[in-house]
């Protein structure tokens, strides 16, 4: 779960309240799922259950929060002029880092603290929602330095510049081999050609998107009211969201927010957009779905007072029931249920009467679940180690990667493209983790027993619970994967046979299809070496993946 380090003082001076102390400080909390890690003086470190709310992951967001709980909803960007400054996005960057958004913030002048509050937003934005500033990282600039209009445009690695830091010119090469940040970074930019550079109409160096700023625009200091700021990366609604946030972020400290408009080359993705982007997503419910999720009635003015606490952009009452609309730095909202939790949150849980549950009953774990917890004790008998993974993940890594044969489920509006679908093989998630464990010992033996979504013949969804394995090593052959489900099913008592069958992901002549008690459950076989080279695997492999129930002897 995220967590933050805030000050104290910062936090309820903008929040507008005075400083209630820790216990009532961590009752107030609850508004943003979050609790107290520790209290030092004016230090807060706070840690925060919703993975989902980006905007929370600051003292701003939280402030914010508190805020809008005590004294209602606040507008957020609204009545922003039409834009007089422009990015023109190269064409050649469609492959590498394709997307931008920006703002300028003007008016707002920051101390050395504010400025440290800012910088730490910056890099949680961009390590956890941008994953470590892949699909998005962002940067902030001198706004006087700089001439519009700005082209984000992909350069040549020998192109230089003055990296933020340093005194005297780097090429983008020299910038990836020999600075501390451009080694962190340098896997962003692998197998590209041409690399991103922002620079002004003069042909001044911005920065070097996502590795590093440049000395002469690139270094804000404490007392620089006049900002720039950018963010560029591969997923489209993480950068814009990104963007947003940060820009109500700067708006509430006091920073009038200027919009950029961006010009996106033809055909991709072939449009004009104006940053930052003000979303407007919108939720209804129905009084009747409200009152049965509470399990109390509440009026329709009470709903909509609770959600204008919540900072919601604007609450309308009908006959039926309520609709909201989310403020713009909110991406978060997918469901009815969402924004009764909202309700819910607001009115607080002493709102509500406790009330002794009607029946006692007797919990016990599923029966699949009793079969998983028994063949993980003979996987790890084995010699094999368990891994978890989400349930959702890439098409590109189920389709471009490890070459799935069937086609994943995509989620209709997914927050990142990192999770656009559910997994319907656990294959991906193995070959994940080994991608990341050359630096262990071989052999390598992993497993995952876990939820799929398979599409069916009859064209509907459904879960499944797999078991698959991953042996990895400089002598690991069919024979390893082999032995391992065939000791399984010895110890299950269950018959096994294999048979011919063509995978993409295995080795033709080398894979076979998992018979068991005379229908076909699952695949084995050698991984194939372009699936292992995609994932940028060196040793051979061998898996198997099967259907769970198959092994219930």
């Amino acid at each position: 779960m995220p967590k933050i380090e805030v000050s104290r003082q910062d936090l309820f001076a903008q929040a507008r309240i005075e400083d209630p102390g820790d216990e009532k400080l961590a009752d107030l909390l609850s508004l943003v799922k979050g609790e107290i890690d520790s209290s030092n003086g004016d230090l807060l470190k706070l840690e925060l259950n919703d993975t989902n709310r980006p905007d929370l992951w600051c003292v701003e967001g939280v402030a914010r929060a508190l805020r809008c709980w005590n004294a209602g909803a606040e507008p957020h960007l609204n009545n922003l002029p039409e834009p007089d400054m422009d990015i023109f996005v190269d064409p050649g960057l469609e492959q590498v880092r394709p997307f931008v958004a920006a703002f300028t913030a003007c008016g707002w002048t920051p101390d050395q603290k504010d400025l440290d509050a800012l910088i730490d937003v910056q890099v949680k934005l961009a390590t956890s929602f941008g994953k470590n500033r892949k699909t998005a990282g962002a940067g902030f600039y001198r706004l006087d330095d700089i001439e519009f209009p700005i082209n984000y445009r992909a350069a040549s690695p020998k192109t230089t510049f003055i990296p933020l830091g340093y005194d005297e010119e780097m090429t983008l090469s020299e910038i990836l081999t020999d600075t501390e940040t451009g080694r962190t970074f340098a896997h962003l930019l692998e197998g590209k050609d041409l690399w991103p550079l922002l620079e002004d109409s003069r042909g001044k160096v911005l920065s070097f998107p996502p590795v590093l700023n440049s000395q002469t625009t690139g270094r804000v200091s404490a007392g620089d009211s006049r900002l720039f700021c950018e963010v560029t990366g591969t997923d489209w609604e993480t950068v814009q969201l990104s963007a947003t946030i940060l820009a109500c972020n700067l708006q509430d400290r006091g920073a009038e927010i200027l919009p950029i408009r961006i010009n996106y080359p033809q055909p991709y993705p072939g449009r004009t957009v104006v940053t930052p982007v003000i979303f407007r997503d919108r939720l209804a419910a129905s009084m009747e779905s409200i009152h049965g999720i509470l399990g109390m009635d509440i009026s329709p003015e009470s709903a909509r007072e609770a959600l204008l606490r919540m900072d919601y952009a604007s609450v309308e009452l009908d006959s039926t029931g309520v609709t909201g609309v989310l403020p713009p730095y909110r991406r978060d909202g997918i469901q009815t249920v969402d924004m009764i939790e909202d309700i819910v949150i607001s009115l607080g849980f002493s709102y509500f009467e406790p009330l002794l549950p009607e029946q006692f009953t007797l919990g016990k774990c599923a029966p699949i679940e009793d079969l998983a917890d028994a063949v993980r004790i003979l996987l790890a008998g084995a010699r094999c180690e368990e891994i978890l993974r989400p349930v959702l993940t890439s098409r590109a890594k189920v389709k471009d990667l490890t070459r799935t044969p069937g086609d994943p489920v995509s989620i209709a509006n997914p927050m990142t493209a990192e999770y656009g679908v559910v997994r319907n093989t656990l294959l991906p998630g193995l070959l994940e983790v080994e991608s990341t464990s050359a630096h262990a010992a071989y052999p390598h033996r992993i497993f995952e027993t876990g939820e799929i979504l398979a599409i069916g013949k009859d064209g509907f969804c459904r879960t499944e619970v797999l078991l698959a394995c991953l042996i990895c090593g400089n002598k690991a052959d069919f024979g390893d994967a082999h032995s391992i489900i065939g000791s399984l099913c010895h110890s299950r008592a269950i018959g096994l046979s294999l048979a011919d069958i063509d995978d993409d992901r295995f080795i033709p002549g080398r894979c076979a299809a998992i018979t068991i008690d005379g229908r076909v459950s699952g695949v084995i076989g050698e991984l194939h070496p372009a699936v292992l080279n995609n994932w940028g695997i060196s040793s051979p492999a061998s898996a198997f993946e099967i259907a769970l129930s198959a092994l219930k002897g």
